[in-house]
């Protein structure tokens, strides 16, 4: 086993949260929905709902299920956007601006 597999296996691994609030109370957790080394549900107190900033959690903090090894709590990469319609249009409407031929000469008279 050589250097690199030793230390690439202690690196702490990301693990993506969402928060979650306990009904009736004020305490708010994060929750990793699936746990990278043991692929299950865990909760991390993330304070109290009113005067804690829940951010400040976030970090690297130890895995429940094994002590020894840590993870990395983030948020999840927001999804990239799409090209919407409104930069389909504009693509459209430039081309027809660039276009020499008149607008009207479009209709055939036939």
């Amino acid at each position: 086993m050589g250097k690199k597999a030793r230390l690439s296996d202690r690196t702490p691994q990301p693990a993506f949260v969402t928060l979650r609030d306990l009904p009736g109370t004020r305490v708010v957790f994060w929750m990793v929905s699936e746990c990278p080394y043991c692929a299950g549900q865990h909760l991390h107190v993330a304070g109290n709902l009113r005067n804690t900033e829940t951010e400040v959690v976030l970090g690297e903090v130890p895995a429940p299920c094994d002590k020894e090894r840590t993870y990395v709590l983030s948020l999840p990469p927001r999804p990239k956007k799409k090209k919407g319609r409104r930069s389909e249009r504009r693509e459209r409407h430039e081309a027809w601006l660039d276009d020499p031929a008149d607008p009207a000469d479009g209709w055939d008279e036939d």
